[in-house]
């Protein structure tokens, strides 16, 4: 099977850009964890303006780098996994008329796969406080490591988020907006 890494595409220009100036407490990286969260504050909340953007993607720019996706995002990934992903809710506003955007989550994926096959990759490594850190500039991954996941994080990179060709498709077959693929490598 093939496999891609879900990027933001940034192509248009009139898409919304949404910020979140408190986070309640939920530090930036906290959901590139891979992690189950329990506590989470749906009272936090993303403003955009709409005189400097006004088209709404499915997947939405934002200055945590979170992934923000649609419902009907919400509802493809579901279908193709509904375990792999959490979805925590989330209000979205606009600055100029305070009028919300409905049903937007922060798609928290959970899914994490010891799959990166680094004989093929290429990345460099540099140590911080004795600890090593990968950074990876082209993925390979292990199929069989992957274990039939469509949508995952891998182990020790978290921040990247890979899809199966199935995920892909379902996205390109519902118009998703705001999604772009870069495909990977993919041994066995």
């Amino acid at each position: 099977m093939r496999y891609f890494k879900l990027l933001k595409d940034y192509s248009d220009e009139n898409e919304v850009y949404c910020a979140c100036e408190n986070t309640l407490g939920w530090e930036q990286y906290e959901l590139s964890e891979g992690k189950q969260i329990s506590n989470w504050d749906e009272k936090i909340t993303f403003h955009y303006n709409s005189i400097e953007g006004s088209h709404i993607p499915d997947y939405i720019h934002n200055n945590l780098s979170w992934f923000i996706i649609s419902p009907q995002f919400q509802m493809i990934l579901n279908e193709i996994d509904k375990d792999g992903v959490q979805f925590l809710s989330i209000n979205i506003k606009n600055k100029e008329n305070d009028s919300s955007i409905i049903g937007y989550s922060v798609a928290n994926v959970i899914n994490v796969v010891d799959a990166i096959n680094y004989e093929n990759s290429t990345y460099s490594i540099f140590e911080l406080n004795d600890k090593k850190f990968y950074d990876i500039t082209k993925y390979a991954l292990n199929e069989n490591k992957i274990n039939s996941k469509h949508i995952f994080k891998l182990k020790n990179d978290e921040i990247p988020i890979f899809v199966s060709e199935l995920a892909k498709e379902l996205i390109e077959k519902n118009n998703i907006t705001g999604c772009d693929f870069l495909e990977v490598e993919v041994t066995f």
